[in-house]
């Protein structure tokens, strides 16, 4: 997908941000395997997600994150959104970095939740802190469109390149677009790519 802007063209577009907010497109023929459900390939679907959910009821961060992901992607479980995002944001409440950074990618590209750019930010800026590099990229999205916070292109530049230093490819293109790289307006995509979390989650596009 090539999302590309001229230096005096406009940061602030909706099919901008919907282009950049989303880290990684997914092509059909290489859907990762989760990690997550590295269990269930070997035994009972079921009773890995009964499990997940009794880990989860009890307040397991890391059994909120891979709930809430599995039932995004419908991984063996019905797909349940709004019960997924409930389950992110308690694991984000209780510092899973993760949990985080998907929960603030939902809020601010509006995937399966109302968009919140105000909170999305917050949540993204914790990730980010603590060096969650698709956070970082978002984060710097935000920065140069001046979505939920103060445009800043300097705090934009940073996040791009912190992300792009660790090897974040669209972090990399962004930080390149931003300098003037880019000789066209973004290619609009709708759906077009996802959290790479979810990528690597198995998630499929219109899933």
């Amino acid at each position: 997908m090539k999302t590309c802007w001229s230096r005096s063209a406009s940061f602030a577009t909706a099919t901008w941000l919907a282009a950049l907010a989303v880290a990684m497109p997914i092509p059909a023929d290489s859907i990762a395997a989760p990690a997550a459900w590295a269990v269930a390939q070997a035994g009972s679907a079921a009773a890995t997600g009964s499990q997940l959910r009794r880990r989860a009821a009890a307040g397991d961060a890391q059994a909120e994150y891979d709930l809430g992901v599995a039932m995004l992607c419908r991984r063996n479980l019905s797909r349940d959104p709004a019960e997924a995002a409930r389950l992110l944001q308690a694991a984000a409440e209780q510092g899973h970095v993760g949990a985080q950074s998907v929960f603030g990618w939902m809020l601010m590209s509006g995937h399966r939740v109302q968009r919140d750019d105000s909170m999305a930010a917050r949540w993204l800026q914790r990730a980010a802190e603590a060096g969650d590099t698709a956070a970082q990229n978002n984060l710097g999205v935000m920065y140069a469109t001046g979505q939920g916070v103060a445009r800043d292109e300097a705090a934009a530049e940073r996040w791009f390149r912190s992300a792009a230093d660790q090897g974040a490819d669209v972090a990399a293109q962004n930080l390149e677009m931003l300098h003037g790289g880019g000789a066209s307006r973004p290619t609009t995509r709708s759906s077009g790519s996802l959290h790479p979390a979810l990528v690597r989650a198995g998630c499929r596009l219109r899933s």
